[in-house]
């Protein structure tokens, strides 16, 4: 064939010489529309003519005959690609429909008597039984119900039949409470308090108890292994069953015992009642005798036991339970008796004045004021504000009184013995001192450590009511004597507090004289404004005794007074 087509083409014959698709050929020749052998399926490439340069036509020819060309199938052959796709659909569809005839007795549950029975099972045709299969089939639909099963009562109802809802408020339709309403007595010390079901809610599980009733058949299976009975098997079996052997269920009763055990305390509340103690009613400061509250004894029922009591009657069915509880007597903690022997003057202090009047009727004035003063526990006294401030227009006079170092006269000079005296009154009854200064030398009236200056308003002296009880002031000034008294709660059997004072440092005073002029002195005078004192830091002690008997020792306070120089002044 190559070699045929290296011969020299006559002008045209290239056209001639085509690939079956050139008309006029076609029909001068006899071309028959297709080459024969390899060539009918692809287009071979030609090796290319001799051209003839002259001829122009030829070129155009040459080009259009040997223009690359997709060689596409012929109709006959694509004829017959459409029937083979077409018979493998019809094979398709026909095994659909032979495995859907297979499987309509399982999934419609109709049945070909002409066929047999038989199951596409993993793969697998099988042949099955018809009336096992059709009672498998019925019990599945019976297993599936959303109801619980015949065969079951709850608390007597045959709920059965009915869904969780239904069969709650069937079981509930019967005593909202189940039975559960109660009639108690507790009965205290012959007195009765009555409390039932109205005052404390009663719950009753109809609810859980449907639930559980629900499950009955539905679960808690487990296959077996050497046995042929399948879970499935097991629920039905527990459901069939039901209707030889039905099953009960019983609700149960839930008190609120939060509510149970307030009427219970509501209850002891009116019975219970706190002893009351014997208590100081009155003082007579004239004859200085103390006036008692009688003490009462206290009824005390027991709570907790009762409300055991109740729950375990309850909790056993009883409905009407009855019972008892005997009140205890609680005695008071103070008596009277007790307080008739306790409460007396726990302290006293007498110091003894000058023949100064007017200094004495300061005093007796100021000793007055504190007279019949009754101090409560916790609370505090000050001197100043018990006598206030001391004025011609209340009856002081003037009187001799320490300022700056010097002795001067003032207005209620000489109040500071009253103010020491209570101070060792007070020590002595053992009660807290808040507030007190040293005079700038020791008195003359009370040992060293022993005084408690005051002057309107800057210094005072203070203190507290620190015990259980209130105490009384007894002050008094007679025949030249000024006497502080302290009652109240005494300090214990026979136990007694005395002072005590000790001298840790003493300073002399500067032997020289320190002479100041003083114009205003008459020529040729002089006057001792300033005497000479020795000074002296101290210790004051709390001594406590018993019967007599040393039992301890507590330091009180500090004392310093300072050392003056003799001073004289002259003109």
């Amino acid at each position: 064939m190559g070699r045929e087509r290296e011969e020299i083409l006559s002008p045209g014959a290239a056209s001639r010489q085509g690939n079956g698709r050139n008309p006029s050929y076609a029909r001068n020749s006899g071309y028959t529309g297709k080459f024969s052998g390899k060539y009918d399926e692809a287009y071979m490439p030609q090796k290319r003519p001799v051209r003839r340069e002259s001829a122009v036509y030829d070129d155009l020819a040459y080009q259009e005959e040997y223009r690359p060309r997709r060689v596409t199938g012929t109709p006959t052959r694509k004829s017959g690609y459409r029937g083979l796709w077409a018979a493998v659909a019809l094979m398709c569809w026909l095994l659909i429909a032979a495995l859907g005839l297979l499987m309509t007795p399982q999934l419609l549950g109709v049945h070909f008597s002409a066929m047999p029975n038989l199951a596409f099972v993993g793969g697998t045709i099988v042949e099955y039984d018809h009336d096992a299969y059709t009672n498998y089939m019925a019990l599945r639909k019976y297993m599936a119900t959303d109801t619980i099963y015949p065969g079951v009562y709850i608390d007597g109802v045959n709920v059965g039949g009915m869904t969780r809802q239904q069969a709650t408020q069937a079981v509930l339709a019967t005593s909202p409470s189940g039975g559960g309403d109660f009639y108690a007595r507790v009965n205290i010390g012959g007195s009765e308090w009555a409390i039932d079901s109205t005052m404390v809610p009663v719950y009753r599980n109809a609810a859980e108890v449907a639930e559980m009733a629900y499950t009955h058949g539905r679960g808690n299976t487990t296959a077996i292994r050497g046995t042929r009975v399948t879970p499935f098997q097991e629920r039905v079996n527990a459901a069939m069953n039901l209707r030889s052997d039905p099953v009960s269920y019983t609700t149960t009763i839930t008190y609120d015992k939060q509510a149970l055990r307030n009427q219970v305390d509501a209850i002891a509340g009116m019975v219970n009642r706190d002893p009351i103690n014997a208590a100081v009613a009155s003082f007579d400061f004239g004859t200085k005798k103390f006036g008692f509250s009688q003490d009462m004894s206290g009824v005390h029922v027991d709570a907790e036991d009762i409300f055991n009591q109740l729950c375990a009657a309850l909790d056993s069915g009883n409905r009407q339970p009855m019972v008892y509880a005997a009140p205890k007597e609680v005695l008071a903690e103070v008596t009277k008796a007790e307080l008739m022997n306790s409460f007396a003057c726990i302290s006293s202090f007498t110091t003894s004045t000058t023949s100064d009047t007017n200094r004495n009727n300061n005093i007796a004035l100021s000793a007055a004021a504190l007279n019949g003063r009754t101090v409560l526990p916790g609370e505090t006294f000050s001197f100043n504000q018990a006598t206030g401030e001391r004025t011609a227009a209340k009856g002081y006079r003037e009187a001799g009184a320490i300022a700056a170092g010097q002795s001067i006269d003032e207005i209620g000079g000489g109040v500071c013995q009253t103010s020491s005296t209570l101070f060792v009154a007070v020590a002595c009854a053992n009660l807290e001192i808040v507030e007190r200064s040293n005079h700038a030398w020791p008195s003359t009236y009370v040992d060293k450590g022993w005084d408690a200056t005051v002057n309107w308003p800057n210094l005072d002296f203070v203190f507290r009511n620190n015990t259980d009880w209130p105490i009384f002031i007894v002050s008094q000034y007679k025949n030249r004597k000024l006497t502080v008294e302290i009652y109240g709660m005494t300090l214990g059997d026979g136990v007694t507090i005395q002072l005590e004072s000790k001298v840790t440092r003493t300073t002399k005073p500067p032997s020289e004289i320190n002479y100041v002029q003083n114009p205003e002195l008459p020529p040729g005078t002089e006057k001792t404004t300033v005497k000479a004192r020795t000074g002296y830091q101290v210790e004051t002690w709390q001594v406590w005794y018993q019967h007599g008997k040393e039992i301890g020792r507590t330091l009180l306070c500090n004392s310093n007074y300072k050392a003056y120089q003799e001073t004289i002044e002259w003109n």
